[in-house]
């Protein structure tokens, strides 16, 4: 049985002293997300209400390429980057359709 596309959504929030930055750093590594092997969509968002509230919108065609993903140099260059530039760690969510959990 082939493995389902997997919704990723990452919420984070930026300091806002290094908000320009960060907004730079992630349009960068969105653009190299985008060409990974597996990527269906990666898309950057911040709250309409809060700007230094960010959001990633990622399709993955598997759990595997996601897991690939988070291995990849560009990611592991980009965390040591924004290291003091966000409060505390992002929350990565792994969403599951409803009708998968009945």
């Amino acid at each position: 049985m082939p493995s389902l596309p997997v919704q990723i959504v990452t919420l984070a929030e930026t300091l806002p002293e290094f908000r320009d930055e960060v907004f730079s750093v992630l349009s960068e590594l969105a653009e190299l997300c985008r060409q990974e092997e597996g990527c269906l969509r990666f898309d950057l968002y911040c709250d309409a209400a809060n700007p230094n509230k960010l959001n990633t919108i990622e399709l993955w065609e598997s759990l595997e390429a996601h897991n690939r993903h988070l291995n990849s140099t560009h990611v592991g260059r980009g965390v040591l980057i924004l290291i003091g530039k966000v409060k505390g760690l992002p929350d990565i969510r792994i969403l599951k359709p409803l009708n998968e959990l009945t």
